[in-house]
């Protein structure tokens, strides 16, 4: 069907009241597992720890160095050309590298962070889940019989 023959019907169902809906759709998604249980989080204590490593011993101190260096020779042309418009470019120039590096520092302590805090969050959040579940049984059971149970106490440390 060409694009004036899907228009041509399209304006004749409109005008005669009808109202046709419908989706095309260009893309599906990729062939492969579909189902919601077939993916599964997965993370790893060790890779996190080495990229924490990776983190505190070489990227944040080798950017630390990098901004710095920077300072020397830009603070040296910036007084060279205080007179001149280059110097208050340099200086504008200047205070966006260093907000820039500040940026990027803090970035970086967050994702150290963040990487650092994984596995206290999914307890946590498995711990309060377990709870919620524990509340919503009957009073009448026993704590024997609490049929959604949370066994984070055997993985907690």
């Amino acid at each position: 069907m060409t694009f004036e023959d899907e228009w041509s019907k399209l304006r004749t169902d409109a005008v005669a009241g009808q109202k046709s809906t419908h989706m095309r759709l260009n893309q599906t998604d990729p062939p492969g597992p579909s189902l919601p249980g077939s993916l599964n989080l997965k993370s790893s204590a060790s890779k996190k720890k080495s990229a924490v490593k990776a983190l505190e011993d070489d990227v944040q101190p080798q950017t630390k160095t990098a901004g710095e260096c920077v300072d020397e020779s830009t603070e040296k042309a910036e007084n060279e050309f205080k007179d001149w418009a280059t110097g208050s470019g340099i200086t504008d120039a200047l205070k966006g590298w260093h907000t820039s590096v500040k940026a990027l520092q803090t970035r970086l302590t967050q994702e150290k962070s963040a990487l650092s805090g994984t596995n206290k969050y999914f307890l946590t959040n498995d711990f309060l889940v377990g709870s919620d579940l524990t509340t919503a049984v009957p009073p009448t059971q026993s704590s024997d019989n609490i049929p959604f149970s949370s066994r984070i106490s055997d993985y907690y440390r």
